[in-house]
C-alpha cells in the first residue's frame, strides 16, 4: 500500500506490527476486525491506510463514523483528503465535479464515501454500506453501534466492519468486539535470549516488564527526582533479565521486520473474525518514560479519592477497559503485605481460639458469607477458611470441618432478624447474634467498649412473642471495629494475616470502606467511615471476627464480662456434642 505516497513518516520496518492488520483486511474470508489499543498509536493512520486500499483495490459503498459530526469535519479536512490526494492510485479516481466532492461526501467510481458523526441517525440508518469504518467507537452515543452495524445486511458475504478505538469500561461494546474475535497480542523478541514477549506492565516485583529504580537519588525524602528517575527507565526481558532502554533507536528495533510476531489468545474465534491489541509500550514513537510520568501521577491522585487519571491511563495508555477493581488497587497491595506462608490445616501454637462468622445476606437467593480465623493472645491470627454457601447446612459443614466450637459461632443479625433469631435458637442458644451499629462506642460500667448485649426474643411478631426464653444480642460499634480492622491491616497493631492464595474478592470486599472527611452543619470537620465500594461482606465477617475477639480477651487485657463463656483451646465438635 503506497502510504508513503500519503507523505506520512512511516517506513514498512517501522510499521511492521501493522502489517497483519492490512493483510485481514485485504483477506476475502474475513469480515469484521476489532483493535483495541492505546491512544496516539497510529489508529487513525491504520484505518486511513485501509480506506485507501479500499477505494483503489476493492471498491464499495464506504461509511466512515466518528465521534461526532465536528470531529467528522476535522478529520475529513486535516486527514482525509490529505491522503486521498497524495495516493497517486487514489487520486487518479477523485471527482472533479464539484458536486461530487464535498468536505463528507466523496463519490469515487463504486465507492462512494460518507464520513459522519455517530450522533447523526439519519446517516446511521441510511443506504447500505459494504465497508464500515468505526472509529474510536466508546465515545458513540448509546445505541449507535447498533444502528449503524445494521447498515452491511445487503454485503453478507463480502463486507467489511472495521471497529479501531481506546476502550472505555470492562465488558462495552469496545471490549465485547475485541473478546469476539482471536484475540491477537504482538509479541517482540528480546535482543540478547531471543525471548519472545509482549511489551506488558507488571507488578513491582515480578520479573519483565518496564521498570525504574527507586531509591535515594531517584525519590529524594519521598519525592520524584524525574530528571534522574528516567535516566533508569527499561524494559526488562522476563526470561534473562536483558534491559532495553528507554531510547527511540532500542523501542524501534523492537517493531522491525522479524523481531515480533503475533499471538492469538482465542485461537477458536470465528474464522472471518480478527481482533488485535497492543498498548503505547509497543509504537517506538511513544517515549516510556512519558507514559511513566502518567502513571505516577495517576497513583498519586489515587491518595485523593481522584481516580479518573488511573482510569485514563489505564484506557489510553494501556489501551485495556476499566474496571472499578482497579481504583482499589493500592489497597489489595496493601493488604498483600498481611500475607504469610502457612499450612492453614496445621496447628499453631499460638492459637487460643478459632472463629466463625457468618454474613447473611438475601439478594439472588439467600446465601452466606463465611471466615474462619484462628487467634492468639495480643490480637495475632491466622485466616484459615473463608467462602461463600448458598445454604445454611454448607455452613454447618464449615463449622464442623474446621472445629468451630458452636459457642464460637456469631451470625449477623442486621437482617432477615427473626430467621437469624431462629438460627441461635436451633443451636441450643449456643451461636451468637450480632449486630452492627454506627455508634463510635458504647458505655458500659462507665467504660467506652466496643459493644454490649441486650435480651432479644427470638419470638417476636409470633404467636409465641414473651414466652420463648430471650437470647442474646450483641449490639457491637462499626466505627469502632474499623478502626481495629484497618490497623491490623496497615500492620500497626497485633499480627493479623491471611495466606498468599487468598482470591482477589476477598481482598476487594475487607477494603471496603475508608475514611473520608465531612463538613457538619455547625461547620466542624468530621473524619467518617465511607463505604467505597458495594460489596463488604468477607468484611462484615472479619468485623464480626473482632468484635469476637475483644468479648474474649484476645485484644487486650482480660475483662471479667467475657460473653463467649468457653475454655481457651477449640475442642473437636464430636467431644463438644458429647459434653451437652
Amino acid at each position: 500500500m503506497p502510504v508513503s505516497a500519503a507523505g506520512q513518516r512511516w517506513s514498512s520496518a517501522d510499521s511492521v506490527f501493522l502489517r497483519e492488520v492490512m493483510e485481514a483486511f485485504a483477506d476475502e474470508s474475513v469480515n469484521e476486525i476489532s483493535i483495541m489499543c492505546s491512544a496516539q498509536s497510529a489508529k487513525t493512520l491504520t484505518i486511513l491506510v485501509l480506506l485507501a486500499w479500499a477505494i483503489a483495490e476493492d471498491p464499495g459503498p464506504i461509511l466512515w463514523v466518528a465521534a461526532s459530526k465536528v470531529e467528522a469535519k476535522k478529520l475529513a479536512k486535516g486527514r482525509v483528503l490529505q491522503l486521498l490526494e497524495k495516493c497517486a492510485p487514489v487520486a487518479s479516481k477523485l471527482p472533479r465535479e464539484r458536486d461530487r466532492k464535498t468536505t463528507l461526501e466523496i463519490y469515487f467510481p463504486g465507492a462512494p464515501l460518507v464520513i459522519t458523526g455517530a450522533e447523526s441517525e439519519a446517516s446511521l440508518q441510511s443506504t447500505p454500506f459494504r465497508y464500515l469504518i468505526l472509529d474510536e467507537a466508546r465515545s458513540y452515543p448509546p445505541g449507535a453501534l447498533e444502528m449503524v452495524s445494521k447498515r452491511t445486511r445487503s454485503y453478507t458475504h463480502n463486507y467489511k466492519k472495521v471497529m479501531i478505538s481506546t476502550p472505555d469500561l470492562e465488558n462495552d461494546a469496545v471490549h465485547r468486539a475485541y473478546l469476539a474475535g482471536h484475540q491477537a497480542h504482538y509479541e517482540v523478541k528480546c535482543p540478547a535470549c531471543g525471548h519472545f514477549q509482549e511489551l506488558r506492565w507488571k507488578e513491582p516485583g515480578q520479573r519483565g516488564g518496564l521498570k525504574w529504580d527507586t531509591n535515594e537519588v531517584t525519590k529524594p525524602e519521598g519525592r520524584w527526582n524525574y530528571e534522574e528517575m528516567e535516566k533508569t527507565i527499561r524494559y526488562e526481558c522476563e526470561a534473562c533479565g536483558h534491559a532495553i532502554r528507554d531510547v527511540e533507536s532500542d523501542r524501534k528495533w523492537l517493531t522491525q521486520e522479524g523481531n515480533g510476531r503475533w499471538v492469538a489468545k482465542n485461537p477458536n474465534a470465528p474464522t472471518n473474525i480478527r481482533s488485535f491489541h497492543w498498548n503505547a509500550l509497543l509504537p517506538w514513537w511513544a517515549a516510556w518514560k512519558n507514559q511513566v510520568r502518567e502513571l505516577l501521577a495517576a497513583t498519586a491522585a489515587l491518595k485523593w479519592n481522584d481516580w479518573h487519571p488511573l482510569k485514563d491511563w489505564v484506557n489510553e495508555t494501556c489501551g485495556e477497559p476499566w474496571t472499578d477493581r482497579r481504583r482499589y488497587q493500592n489497597d489489595e497491595k496493601f493488604i498483600a503485605k498481611r500475607e504469610a506462608e502457612y499450612d492453614v490445616t496445621a496447628p499453631w501454637l499460638e492459637e487460643k481460639r478459632r472463629f466463625c462468622t457468618v454474613d447473611v445476606q438475601g439478594k439472588g437467593g439467600r446465601h452466606y458469607y463465611v471466615v474462619v480465623r484462628a487467634w492468639g493472645l495480643g490480637g495475632a491470627s491466622r485466616k484459615l477458611w473463608h467462602e461463600k454457601v448458598w445454604h445454611l447446612d454448607e455452613v454447618k459443614r464449615i463449622i464442623s470441618d474446621w472445629k468451630v466450637p458452636d459457642e464460637n459461632v456469631a451470625i449477623d443479625a442486621g437482617h432477615f432478624t427473626s430467621e437469624v433469631y431462629g438460627y441461635v435458637v436451633a443451636s441450643g442458644y449456643r451461636w451468637k447474634a450480632l449486630k452492627g451499629d454506627d455508634k463510635p462506642f458504647f458505655t458500659v460500667n462507665g467504660l467506652r467498649t466496643m459493644y454490649t448485649v441486650s435480651d432479644a426474643d427470638p419470638a417476636i411478631g409470633t404467636s409465641l412473642q414473651g414466652r420463648v426464653r430471650p437470647i442474646k444480642l450483641y449490639v457491637w460499634s462499626k466505627p469502632s471495629a474499623l478502626d481495629r480492622l484497618t490497623l491490623f491491616q496497615q500492620g500497626d497493631a497485633g499480627d493479623w494475616r491471611i495466606d498468599p492464595s487468598t482470591d482477589s474478592d476477598y481482598r476487594a470486599q475487607v477494603t471496603a470502606y475508608e475514611l473520608r472527611e465531612r463538613v457538619d452543619s455547625r461547620g466542624v470537620v468530621r473524619t467518617e467511615w465511607h463505604q467505597k465500594r458495594p460489596d463488604d461482606h468477607y468484611g462484615s465477617c472479619e468485623l464480626m471476627q473482632i468484635v469476637c475477639a475483644a468479648a474474649t480477651d484476645l485484644l487486650s487485657a482480660p475483662r471479667e464480662d467475657d460473653l463467649f463463656s468457653q475454655p481457651p483451646a477449640p475442642k473437636p465438635v464430636a467431644e463438644e456434642e458429647a459434653n451437652l
